[in-house]
């Protein structure tokens, strides 16, 4: 009989756990912010301190219909979290200091796909500038994203990516 029980708790926690995803759990403060705006951050014109400084005066940005992507510094979406708006097409996003190399939840809005990239190891640290000749290119990745990028994921057409966390430089 304890037997019994511990399996259907072991079930219930494992899908409790799998329906955990960006439209079923969204962190408690998630930091929106335009990509124009985060990357001004990104190239120094702007501090990262300097950029939320529009939420505080109360002009917060509407969410638009293309480009839309959350980041967590934890799995599962939680801790620090940002969702940069309105992307262009095939426009790069290179991460500022506040997730550069910190990363682990990434996922993009409905009907949208993101490749993300990492930094060779000889340019480790710097931004990737989503160019694949310096750069580990994964992709595409689609909504709701991934929840934990420690652990394998599956990216489509059989491509496993075994893991992919705090290593994340940019994206487009």
């Amino acid at each position: 009989m304890k037997g019994t029980f511990f399996v259907a708790l072991f079930l219930a926690a494992g899908s409790f756990a799998a329906s955990l995803s960006r439209e079923t759990f969204r962190p408690p403060s998630i930091h929106t912010i335009d990509a124009a705006r985060y990357k001004a951050a990104s190239n120094g014109t702007i501090s990262v301190a300097e950029l939320f400084d529009d939420d505080k005066r109360g002009n917060t940005l509407q969410k638009r219909d293309a480009g839309n992507v959350s980041l967590c510094t934890a799995a599962n979406w939680k801790q620090y979290c940002v969702y940069i708006t309105n992307a262009g097409p095939n426009d790069c996003v290179n991460l500022a200091s506040d997730l550069n190399d910190l990363v682990s939840s990434f996922g993009p809005d409905p009907n949208q796909s993101c490749t993300m990239f990492a930094d060779s190891r000889q340019n480790f640290g710097s931004a990737a500038d989503c160019n694949p000749s310096v750069a580990l290119a994964v992709g595409p990745i689609v909504s709701p994203g991934v929840s934990d990028l420690s652990q394998p994921f599956n990216i489509g057409q059989g491509q496993i990516v075994n893991g992919f966390n705090d290593v994340l430089s940019s994206y487009s």
